[in-house]
């Protein structure tokens, strides 16, 4: 597909290896989780990142922070296997609590210099609402201002906290839930496996099913991105040539400047 992005960073572009930094175990899989999927079926290498275990997502009086937190690790840890994802760290900073501190910074510029990504994908930092029922959490926006800190300038620069390894330079930022989005991935084939990884994560889902809303995210996000294209003239396929019927959308900024590969 055409997108407004003229890198090769563009919707149909598998990247060699993915750092994924949320604050939740399910953040990933209720936001990208299809993108995910398909990335690591075409061969990307997938570290998952979470700065919490999500110790304090629940209402259900049978959990302690120490239980809940167990419970959502394993059921992360399924998650991965499920969707083909080779690594998942757990900074295991208390929910409700992130900030995007020094502290935390250095642990996620140590994770980047060590695994040295291709692509770092995160949330965007700038959403507060979505729609008129939804109040972002303050851990997802703190989780975004981290990662994009720690990807630049910290990561790449050699004077700045030596000690935690060689710097690296990442080639682009997959920046999900924007109002600027540039790139539309074509998900119509891994939805399925989206809403399965959803319903592995128990302890938050219980017995409800998401196929209904996941799916009618993924519609809407794709007519959405059709009509402001088309505004800007820009030409949109999905992966077989036709419509683009369901996407999850990103807001890609190229740090490394590379050309589309023929």
């Amino acid at each position: 597909m055409t997108e407004e992005t003229l890198s090769k960073f563009n919707g149909s572009y598998i990247p060699k290896s993915a750092l994924v930094i949320h604050a939740h175990p399910d953040d990933a899989e209720f936001t990208i989780g299809a993108t995910l999927a398909k990335w690591a079926k075409a061969g990307c290498e997938i570290t998952l990142l979470l700065i919490t275990s999500g110790n304090v997502g629940t209402h259900d009086p049978k959990y302690t922070r120490e239980t809940l937190a167990q419970t959502r690790e394993a059921e992360q840890m399924d998650v991965a296997r499920l969707l083909g994802l080779q690594h998942v760290v757990f900074l295991r900073h208390d929910d409700c609590a992130v900030q995007p501190t020094l502290e935390l910074s250095r642990e996620l510029v140590r994770e980047i210099r060590a695994r040295r990504p291709e692509v770092v994908v995160c949330g965007s930092p700038e959403g507060w609402f979505y729609g008129d029922d939804y109040l972002n959490h303050p851990d997802h926006r703190a989780a975004g201002v981290a990662a994009l800190e720690a990807v630049f300038p910290r990561c790449e620069m050699e004077l700045f906290w030596p000690e935690l390894g060689p710097v690296h330079k990442v080639h682009a930022v997959y920046v999900h839930g924007t109002a600027e989005d540039n790139v539309a991935i074509d998900v119509a084939d891994w939805l399925e496996l989206k809403i399965a990884a959803l319903k592995l994560h128990k302890s938050q889902l219980g017995d409800w099913d998401p196929t209904e809303m996941i799916t009618q995210w993924a519609k809407d996000e794709a007519k959405a991105y059709r009509k402001r294209m088309k505004k800007r003239r820009v030409k949109v396929k999905a992966d077989d040539g036709g419509k683009l019927k369901r996407v999850e959308t990103f807001r890609v900024v190229t740090l490394v400047e590379q050309p589309p590969e023929s």
